[in-house]
């Protein structure tokens, strides 16, 4: 299998060691931050340890700062969902270890770089993904995943071998392997992984779910 390659090489930022060391990030995205706490706990004593917060659940920015103070050390908490300059700045503020975009978003590239911490922008096609890894992502996130699953990765990855990606969008627990397999760097995953532990649904369940999810990885990772 051809090897994958190293996300946040050379000159771009590098990203955080609890990304390299699991290959996934869990997106927490909600109507409200009642149970993100208890979520990030569970997600953080199962072994996933790469969090991202979206800018789209309400009061976001705020919930960002106290589960960065909470737990910070132990974790990557990143936001996501970040469109704009202003976001971007905010976020920062608030703590975010990374910014992650559905589109292009130039102006957060230029944040991002600045501040020096990992961007991750949203690209489908092959001009996209060229595009957001020649503007200094650290790795390219291909979104929505699910258009073309694992075997699209398998597809961009024959012209693009330099470029890392994280297929995100529709990833399932069970799919994340195959991703990997494909060529990924990471996998960004939200609902498939989350399901309704945001809302209050059981949180053992989704410590399962994580374990389940972290074995396919390490088994996939030492086959590649």
């Amino acid at each position: 299998m051809a090897e994958v390659p190293s996300a946040g090489a050379g000159s771009r930022t590098p990203d955080p060691s609890q990304l390299t060391a699991t290959k996934v990030v869990a997106i927490l995205r909600s109507g409200d931050t009642s149970h993100v706490a208890r979520v990030v706990g569970a997600l953080v004593t199962a072994g996933v340890t790469c969090l991202e917060l979206t800018l789209t659940t309400p009061h976001a920015l705020e919930c960002l700062a106290a589960i960065t103070q909470d737990y910070g050390a132990a974790a990557a908490i990143g936001a996501g969902t970040v469109r704009t300059r202003q976001d971007a700045t905010a976020a920062l503020t608030a703590g975010a270890a990374f910014l992650v975009a559905p589109t292009l978003a130039t102006e957060v590239a230029e944040i991002a770089a600045g501040a020096r911490v990992p961007f991750y922008p949203g690209a489908l096609t092959p001009t996209e993904i060229a595009a957001a890894w020649d503007g200094g992502a650290s790795c390219v996130k291909v979104f929505p995943a699910m258009v073309g699953g694992p075997a699209y990765i398998r597809q961009i990855r024959a012209p693009l071998p330099d470029i890392a990606l994280m297929p995100t969008g529709g990833v399932t627990i069970a799919e994340a392997p195959e991703y990997l397999q494909a060529g990924a760097a990471y996998v960004g995953m939200g609902s498939p992984l989350i399901q309704d532990a945001l809302e209050g649904g059981d949180i053992g369940a989704l410590r399962d779910r994580a374990q389940r999810l972290l074995a396919g990885i390490q088994d996939a990772d030492g086959r590649r």
